[in-house]
């Protein structure tokens, strides 16, 4: 007998030299039900008796660790941010560092969590207004996979047993807007689910093996995503994922009390138990209640939880949770210095430098020259702050536009101002006005109006938030309370108790309302909140802000304009933007710099694209920057003045006009015209533009092959040289237009790219591959993806819109696809086109197609014989369905009237006078299609 046969228990478990199987086996029979079941939740109870320490899995890392109680922890740009660095090695390095923080925040909080964190997001931004744009990688699911891979394999480190960081990707899947986004379903077709929303998540298991997986809260197809069959069917058993699936937070209370898809807690969790979610991001008695009432009811056997705590505790192990000897773990007891290095400021600022994207740069204006400014204009609601959203942590500094360009030419005179009013609110028809008293609380008073004076902050759309002259503090209605404190530091809360809605009428007064839209208004000379007629206010402008800083920019060489949003206001998680333009107000303010003084730079820092067109037609200079970054300022200032060349690429294209988009709620974007694969003219700036200082030319171009076929390799070399004196990083991107097939595709699609740097005049050969995986289209008559023949053109391009080359056509030797069949029983969502339709539950939990109004769907091309019946699987009350063959002008070859509440076939003559295919199109109004079949007559 070896040793291990007269080990413990627990010294079994906690043995690293015993294989992962053998005690992750003897771990799981040690374990009561009891003890599973409170395993089951994210807040996992210790269970001392077998040496397991309770645990809380979760936490965010979306661009560092955020510790919530307010430890310091390196904070990079935000992920739309990163994604515009196109910068693959980088990211990885930038996921190594988040992992490594995670480690030391690990061990500061007693190891009791922190190595089980909620990123990255993977979500498709096919839409800009799209309230958590700043989470994500931008439109491409191409580019958004690969990057997401890259810092996926950075958190988790190397070690071929041991992880450093559990990654879970988020949110999977369909996941792009937030206004019903906990009680609605999500309509997506085949094609769009395969090649766009499913295929930015595919390399985050495939290849960069995440272990962990975070659903989303709305559901696609009639089914909450905590549910859906594709949780196994693709990420388990096409991807081969081998870890654990969380829910998000709230999703089981949701399910029952938003969305109303089961009636009990019990009901929804046995579901998504058997449907492949291990772990509840709930409360804990919730979860464990309803999970010993699924029991009772025989909704689930005890080997639904046993798969669930399998799968996370078989991830704890490789984390070290159970180890005794802790000595072969790399990652356990990092030093904890290293936290917030000197090292992982250099990568954050080298991250943030690469990220910032120039949009503009008429006649070279820029980068500045030092030497030929007197005097300078910072100016803008954006230009001292670094502001911080809900997935940002404490960073140990920050460094605003304003100090990052004073520190980068101290001896300048700097002139600053936030282009802001300065205000006194008096209720009308009074001689006194509103002020802060000496214990900070919002009053009716007399003292000196200056002691009243509130920085107006104008964020758009009617919402304020104001800043008392008096404390540098933002008036915020207290917790518990109707009434207003002046003590609010900075704005950042789930709830943003300092929004003030601000509604002015014709006579030039305001009502004031609170953040939840409850009125404002005066009682025993407090300002509170009630449900009261609001007071009506008079605004008495002590200063005007637009006005002061076109005169700061008159008298200066060069004004440096930095507007964008504040990522609490207007566009957040559970608010979407309601346009995408700057805010009125900024808009007026860089009008007016412009006007004063037009040799003007805008600095854009926001979460998501805008539409500048004005900007665009008149600023000579603009650039783009995401929030988050502790070393803000330090690349901007670098870049505005030369010493970092810039080098970031769009990773969304920004529309000229939101009114030319469809509605949020279309997920359809070949449809929709969504994203540069199918945009048209209401391109403002394409996916993947980006500006930089001096030129490059692409050169020596080599195609290596012009047939392809299956399995096969396409690779692409040339040569780039930097043809200035400035280094410079330049982003190869090669595109690819697929024609000539049976499938309508993309216009074109990324499907390469990489970042090359340059010293000056240097020049560097590259060669980028293709699979031909990447060319293949879904067939929604096999249900898989094919290699279709026909052509493809390779674009070389510094965007989605400059190309440098473009090749011959490349031969396609793949299959021919002339026509379709359905003797076979085909399901209704396999339709080639549609119109007015959304797809729903149907049976088997799977997709139907359902129309309220009249939408049709159609199957092109069908091979029949002459004499057939078409057998449709039907449900509708007072529903009616016509079949046309070609032609929807024509008269239809039947039409009824379908009244039932249950899944029905029904049968459909149908003669045709010769054998050539024909398109059926099926067109409904209240009625559900679950399938249709051709059976001989």
């Amino acid at each position: 007998m070896g040793r291990c046969g007269f080990l413990s228990t627990v010294e079994k478990i906690q043995s690293p030299s015993l294989s992962l199987e053998k005690r992750l086996s003897i771990l799981m029979e040690a374990l009561t039900l009891e003890e599973k079941i409170s395993l089951l939740s994210t807040s996992q109870s210790a269970i001392p008796r077998l040496g397991i320490k309770e645990y809380a899995v979760g936490g965010e890392a979306a661009h560092g660790v955020v510790d919530r109680a307010g430890g310091k922890a390196t904070v990079f740009p935000q992920p739309i941010g990163l994604s515009s660095t196109w910068n693959k090695a980088l990211i990885h390095q930038v996921g190594s560092a988040i992992g490594d923080e995670a480690r030391v925040f690990y061990q500061l909080q007693n190891e009791k969590t922190g190595l089980t964190l909620w990123a990255p997001t993977i979500d498709m931004e096919r839409d800009p207004r799209w309230g958590r744009t700043e989470e994500a990688y931008g439109e491409d699911p191409y580019l958004t996979g690969q990057l997401s891979k890259e810092l996926i394999k950075g958190m988790q480190g190397d070690d071929p047993f041991y992880v450093k960081l559990v990654a879970a990707p988020k949110h999977f899947y369909g996941n792009n807007h937030e206004k019903g986004r906990e009680d609605t379903s999500n309509s997506i077709d085949l094609r769009n689910r395969k090649e766009y929303y499913l295929k930015a998540f595919e390399p985050a298991f495939k290849e960069a093996n995440a272990l962990s997986m975070m659903t989303a809260y709305n559901g696609v197809n009639g089914i909450p995503c905590m549910q859906i069959h594709e949780i196994e069917e693709i990420v388990r058993d096409e991807w081969g994922m081998d870890g654990f699936i969380v829910s998000d937070g709230g999703a089981l209370t949701l399910n029952v009390e938003e969305y109303q898809y089961y009636d009990t807690f019990e009901e929804a969790l046995a579901d998504a138990l058997k449907k492949g979610i291990d772990c509840f991001v709930d409360r804990k008695e919730i979860v464990e209640e309803a999970a010993k009432d699924a029991l009772d009811k025989q909704l689930i056997e005890p080997e639904d939880i046993d798969r669930a705590i399998h799968r996370m505790l078989k991830v704890r192990f490789r984390l070290g949770h159970f180890d005794e000897d802790t000595s072969r773990n790399p990652y356990h007891n990092l030093p904890l210095d290293v936290m917030c290095s000197d090292n992982h400021s250099k990568l954050a600022r080298k991250a943030t430098d690469e990220s910032i994207v120039l949009l503009k740069n008429d006649r070279e204006f820029l980068p500045l020259c030092e030497n030929k400014l007197e005097k300078l204009a910072v100016i803008g609601p954006t230009a001292n702050d670094v502001f911080r959203d809900w997935y940002t942590g404490y960073p140990p500094y920050k460094v605003t536009p304003l100090a990052g360009i004073k520190e980068h030419i101290p001896d300048l005179d700097i002139s600053y101002h936030d282009g802001f009013d300065r205000i006194v609110w008096q209720p009308k028809l009074s001689s006194d006005h509103l002020g802060v008293n000496d214990e900070n609380h919002w009053i009716i008073t007399q003292d000196d109006e200056s002691h009243a004076a509130l920085v107006d902050e104008d964020w758009g759309n009617g919402w304020h938030v104001f800043k008392s002259v008096k404390t540098n503090r933002y008036l915020t209605q207290m917790d518990k309370g109707q009434t207003f404190s002046a003590t609010k530091e900075e704005i950042f809360d789930w709830f943003n108790r300092e929004k003030i809605n601000v509604t002015a009428n014709d006579q030039d007064l305001y009502r004031l309302s609170s953040w939840n839209g409850y009125p404002i208004t005066i009682e025993e000379d407090k300002v509170i909140v009630s449900e009261n007629d609001a007071t009506l206010f008079e605004k008495k402008v002590i200063e005007n802000g637009i006005e002061e800083a076109a005169a700061c920019a008159k008298e200066s060489d060069v004004a440096v304009v930095c507007v964008g949003n504040h990522p609490m206001i207007n566009g957040k998680e559970t608010e979407d933007r309601e346009d995408i333009k700057l805010a009125d107000y900024q808009q007026r303010l860089v009008q007016a710099v412009y006007q004063a003084n037009p040799n003007m730079v805008l600095v854009v820092i926001g979460s998501y694209p805008f539409a500048i067109n004005w900007e665009q037609d008149h600023i000579p200079a603009i650039i783009y920057s995401s929030h988050g970054s502790q070393e803000l300022g330090h690349s901007l200032a670098a870049t505005i003045f030369g010493d970092n060349n810039p080098s970031g690429k769009l990773s969304m294209t920004w529309y000229r006009d939101a009114n030319r988009l469809p509605e949020i709620t279309d997920y359809d974007i070949r449809k929709g015209k969504r994203t540069y694969q199918y945009a048209d003219d209401n391109t403002l700036y394409p996916f993947g533009h980006g500006l930089s200082y001096g030129t490059v030319t692409y050169q020596d171009v080599i195609i290596d092959k012009y047939v392809i076929t299956e399995n096969e390799q396409l690779s692409v070399t040339f040569t780039i040289k930097n043809e200035s004196d400035f280094n410079r990083s330049e982003v190869a991107q090669v595109y690819a237009s697929v024609t000539g097939g049976y499938y309508s595709r993309a216009n074109k699609q990324l499907v390469a790219f990489e970042k090359v740097f340059l010293l000056p005049e240097e020049e560097k050969q590259v060669t980028l591959s293709i699979d031909t995986d990447q060319l293949k289209v879904f067939d929604v008559r096999s249900n898989q993806f094919v290699l279709e023949q026909g052509t493809v053109l390779l674009h070389i391009g510094q965007s989605s819109e400059q190309f440098v080359y473009t090749s011959a056509p490349v031969t396609i030797k793949g299959e021919v696809i002339t026509g379709r069949s359905l003797e076979q029983l085909t399901p209704a969502e396999n339709y080639d086109d549609y119109k007015h339709i959304t797809l729903t539950k149907g049976e088997r939990e799977r997709p139907c197609v359902t129309a309220d109004q009249q939408g049709w769907i159609l199957f092109r091309n069908v091979q029949h014989q002459s004499n057939v019946k078409l057998k449709v699987r039907v449900k509708g009350a007072s529903g009616q369905l016509s079949v046309y063959v070609n032609d929807r002008e024509k008269s239809p070859v039947t039409t009824q009237k379908i009244d039932v509440d249950q899944w029905t076939d029904q049968m459909i003559d149908f003669h045709s006078q010769d054998s050539d295919p024909i398109d059926i199109i099926l067109e409904m109004s209240q009625l559900s299609i679950q399938s249709i079949q051709l059976m001989e007559g």
